[in-house]
């Protein structure tokens, strides 16, 4: 059976693609692939700062019931001086506010590690201010191997009155 066009209608007819199609269809591909990328480091950049943001708020109960009891026995400036000195006390700090974050989120997997986690702090008049920074390293799988892609870092600022 055939048509007045000469065709046969029940053949296979192939279609060109040309080279501009294909660098098309990549170029879309790779740029859903980036914005993908990015909302997931966005995503997990911000369940890292509410981590930390909840771990700030353990840190603030812990020097509200330190300063309180100095200053109770009013020794107010040996507390700051075992704040500002003695590194042992700042690293029970900080490991407290590690060890927190490590039971809410994983501090390292596949497509990211939590490094360089750092607890400082600054006493300005009636105020403990406490800043904690660390950084994420994202990884990248291509090829069989994870290649660190993109560090990101978070900063989060918290402070105590110490005034009662």
């Amino acid at each position: 059976m055939k048509r007045s066009t000469g065709r046969n209608p029940l053949g296979n007819d192939r279609g060109d693609i040309s080279i501009f199609t294909c660098f098309f269809v990549v170029g879309i591909v790779m740029l859903i692939s980036f914005l993908l990328l990015y909302a997931s480091i966005r995503i997990t950049c911000i369940n890292i700062r509410n981590g930390a943001k909840m771990e700030l708020n353990n840190l603030s109960a812990s020097i509200y019931a330190d300063t309180y009891r100095s200053q109770r026995e009013t020794n107010f400036s040996e507390y700051l001086n075992t704040l500002y000195s003695s590194s042992d006390y700042t690293a029970m700090l900080e490991d407290m506010v590690t060890d927190g974050l490590a039971s809410k989120i994983p501090l390292s997997t596949d497509d990211y590690r939590v490094r360089d986690i750092r607890l400082s702090f600054h006493v300005t008049g009636d105020r403990v201010e406490y800043v904690f920074t660390c950084n994420v390293e994202f990884y990248v799988y291509m090829f069989g191997h994870s290649y660190p892609a993109i560090t990101r870092p978070v900063e989060l600022t918290g402070y105590h009155n110490t005034k009662f």
